[in-house]
């Protein structure tokens, strides 16, 4: 492969964030184009220790252009027009047709089919959008696509069912063609008044299609409830446990879709980073086995066969202590093995850090009173634990595998 390809297609690699074993369909090279392992050869921790030591941290995969995403261009394009056509019609007619949910029906057709078709090895959404307006017919396509992904992977649905769920993601923000196209593309954060006419979007999607005869009820539940929180303080504060399952589904494909898509007040989170941020949601936005299933079985497709967090990164568990990840765990992403050493306590309205004299060592596959509750992201925070760590000798193996000039 020549530099001009590798540079011009490349997906970079970051070898910090590879589990030790790891096969990529793609042969890996260095930033320069030279090939440094062959298609589905075994990255073995010595591997990965030579490459580190001769080229550094970064290595990238070309992957051609048929292999680009979930589903092929031709097909997304499709499903773009066909979406484009959809929002369209009941914009005019002001209801949701018997032809637009056909049209609907012929978009998530397509998307099952293909899944059903296509060796899955990483999931690109697109996000090639010429103006911001565009965005409610991408997302749209993605939140089907994510959750098409989720729902076949469970094997908790079966036939029409799995159908039932990806039409009611594909069309769970109808709702906001109703909304005043200032309040949808408001190029900064929206107001009070402003989140409360947002919050409408679910029961206004549903009132358009709940006429239409023959709709099945997950199409109607998956719409009307994707806004409901764990904690239930979600559009509607509903009761979450007395909630379906499908739109609990929707709602995380929902949020990774969205923070990976750059908005006007922000740019776009990485897969990884999204990753993190769904993690932190656990027991307050989502469900945690929901999230454990998205992050096991949808993670490295979303993040390029590579973990989102790492040996060395600083997590809170439920209990209120900090920890660092000393072994990542392949088979359960949200159980990796810790070293616990501080806590965190309450007096009165201040919080301090408690370090204990000796980490304890933790395999949260084992401990069932312990649970990753937060991976630490704040910048600020983590310097301050680590400065606190060497002031204090604590982990010094750690600290140098992360920062080797801690010292």
């Amino acid at each position: 492969m020549n530099t001009e390809n590798i540079n011009r297609k490349k997906v970079e690699i970051d070898l910090d964030y590879i589990m030790p074993d790891t096969s990529f369909i793609y042969p890996l090279y260095s930033s320069e184009g030279e090939k440094l392992l062959n298609e589905r050869e075994v990255l073995t921790q010595g591997k990965i220790k030579t490459i580190r030591e001769k080229y550094g941290n970064k290595v990238y995969y070309a992957p051609t252009e048929k292999d680009i995403g979930v589903i092929p261009s031709y097909v997304y394009d499709k499903a773009l027009n066909q979406t484009k056509s959809v929002l369209n019609d009941v914009i005019i007619t002001n209801k949701f047709t018997r032809d637009s949910y056909k049209k609907s029906e012929q978009v998530i057709d397509e998307i099952l089919s293909d899944l059903n078709s296509r060796e899955l090895t990483a999931i690109n959404l697109l996000k090639n959008m010429k103006s911001f307006d565009e965005y409610l017919y991408f997302h749209s396509i993605n939140v089907g696509l994510l959750s098409a992904l989720m729902v076949k992977k469970r094997r908790t649905y079966k036939g029409n069912e799995i159908k039932s769920v990806v039409l009611g993601a594909y069309l769970s923000d109808l709702g906001k063609i109703k909304l005043d196209k200032s309040i949808l593309y408001k190029p900064d954060r929206l107001n009070e008044d402003e989140q409360l006419e947002m919050k409408l979007h679910p029961q206004e999607g549903y009132n358009i299609i709940k006429s239409l005869e023959g709709i099945d009820p997950i199409v109607l539940q998956t719409i009307l409830f994707h806004h409901e929180r764990f904690d239930d303080e979600g559009y509607y504060s509903l009761p979450y446990e007395t909630l379906p399952t499908s739109p609990k589904i929707v709602a995380i494909c929902d949020m990774y879709d969205a923070l990976t898509t750059p908005k006007p007040y922000r740019q776009a989170y990485s897969p990884s980073e999204a990753l993190k941020l769904i993690v932190n949601s656990v027991d307050k936005q989502f469900d945690r086995e929901l999230v454990s299933d998205f992050i096991n079985l949808m993670g490295a497709l979303l993040n390029n066969s590579q973990a989102f967090y790492r040996k060395g990164d600083f997590c809170i568990l439920n209990t209120g202590e900090i920890c660092l990840v000393s072994e990542v765990n392949a088979r359960d992403m949200m159980k990796p093995r810790m070293m616990v050493f501080a806590k965190f306590e309450e007096s009165g309205q201040k919080t301090s850090l408690r370090f204990y004299q000796h980490p304890i060592e933790v395999d949260l596959t084992k401990d069932m009173n312990r649970k990753l509750s937060t991976i630490i992201m704040h910048q600020k925070l983590i310097d301050a634990i680590r400065n606190k760590l060497k002031e204090k000798r604590m982990l010094v193996d750690y600290l140098y595998m992360t920062i080797p000039d801690w010292h």
